[in-house]
């Protein structure tokens, strides 16, 4: 018994260290030739892994890619922790939430040259896998944005609309900051002071609009 115990543990661990092979050849190549270089010949060749055995795990290199990219996503990564969160945070603590998940968006999209390399291609070309999991991303938001929504009913503050620029602010300023590493508003991303500056900004521009909607 222990002795088919140790093989099964055996193979699920060489199995799981081959699907990390995998992943990592992925990311590598995002992050060096960009989404167009995601090519079956050059994955299975980075991660010295055969093309049968990624079939095997995988299926085909577009599911690969696509689970990839669903454990990369930032907001994809609250899949499984919207509605848990949602209900612990509460509306009442809607305006410290929407702060903390943006700031961590921030924070986080800054780092990640595979999703920056990932927006981007998603905003050169139609891509089903993409749009799909676009959709469930805005699936997910919507359950954080039904703390904010209430609170500015009737009133002349869209928060959504507010929250989205927000959030394309965040991706285009990365996106310029890191792939021209030029300035713009002469604000460079790339230095701390211009990145402590935006986060400030962020949490002020959603703590102000919470703020004037208790003064109405």
């Amino acid at each position: 018994m222990n002795k088919i115990r140790k093989e099964y543990d055996g193979a699920f661990r060489n199995k799981e260290r081959t699907k990390l092979k995998l992943f990592n050849a992925v990311g590598e190549i995002l992050k060096r030739d960009g989404y167009t270089g995601l090519r079956i010949n050059k994955i299975v060749a980075l991660a010295k892994v055969d093309r049968k055995t990624l079939y095997q795990y995988f299926g085909d290199v577009d599911n690969l890619i696509e689970t990839y990219i669903r454990n990369k996503d930032y907001y994809m990564a609250y899949h499984d922790q919207a509605e848990e969160l949602a209900k612990k945070y509460t509306s009442k603590n809607a305006n410290e939430l929407t702060q903390k998940l943006l700031l961590g968006q921030l924070d986080i999209f800054s780092m990640d040259e595979e999703m920056q390399s990932i927006l981007h291609w998603h905003i050169s070309e139609i891509n089903p896998m993409l749009s799909g999991i676009n959709e469930e991303r805005e699936k997910i938001g919507d359950i954080f944005m039904d703390l904010c929504t209430p609170h500015f009913e009737g009133t002349p503050i869209h928060i959504r609309e507010r929250i989205a620029l927000l959030i394309g602010g965040i991706y285009f300023l990365v996106l310029y900051s890191k792939k021209t590493k030029g300035n713009f508003c002469q604000i460079d991303l790339n230095t701390e002071q211009s990145m402590e500056n935006v986060r400030i900004s962020i949490a002020q521009m959603i703590n102000e609009a919470f703020v004037q909607v208790k003064k109405d």
